[in-house]
């Protein structure tokens, strides 16, 4: 004879749970659950962030542009810190712990210069190439350019979009390579 684990029909669910999934309801009736009668359809505005998630959010995307030439990357996650290009990798190795951050290598503005080098690097005459690039050769390849970072975040993050300031190392190698750090709301040049 199997019993039965299912309620009988004269047995109530106790007022203090939803029927459905017995969970506790609020005193007004309602679930508790903010997901029920949410739709993507709905024009709400997004709900208010109460918490941050791990995950590829939060981040920084950056735009490097050097003589008509636009670059983008955002910050790179992973376990190995991406491979340089040798003289920003030399300059980074260079800096004083107080200069250092646990992710200097690896943020936007660093990736971006290291492509920019390579890319000029690769372009250099096969008898220009024999030698490494110097810092001089650098600084030329990166004449003019101008670089931003943008924040990106989870909707509803008012952080969201705006302008992130580099961190100690991107600033020290963008100064040591004359590269302009553009905040788009307070440049005026253009």
């Amino acid at each position: 004879m199997q019993s039965s684990t299912a309620p009988s029909s004269d047995t109530a669910v106790a007022p203090a749970q939803e029927p459905d999934t017995g969970h506790p309801a609020t005193a007004d009736g309602t679930s508790g659950d903010p997901r029920v009668g949410w739709s993507s359809t709905d024009d709400a505005p997004a709900p208010a962030l109460r918490q941050r998630r791990d995950g590829i959010l939060p981040t920084v995307a950056a735009a490097l542009s050097v003589r008509g030439t636009t670059l983008t990357s955002t910050a790179a996650r992973g376990e190995h810190a991406p491979a340089l290009h040798p003289l920003v990798q030399d300059f980074l190795d260079t800096l004083t712990s107080a200069q250092r951050d646990r992710f200097t290598g690896r943020c936007a503005e660093t990736i971006l210069i290291s492509r920019h080098l390579t890319a000029a690097d690769e372009e250099r005459s096969k008898r220009a190439r024999r030698k490494p690039m110097t810092n001089g050769e650098a600084r030329k390849a990166l004449k003019h350019a101008k670089l931003t970072t943008r924040r990106i975040r989870e909707d509803g993050d008012p952080l969201h979009g705006g302008f992130a300031r580099p961190c100690r190392a991107c600033a020290a190698l963008t100064a040591h390579f004359g590269v302009h750090v553009v905040d788009p709301a307070t440049d005026t040049t253009g």
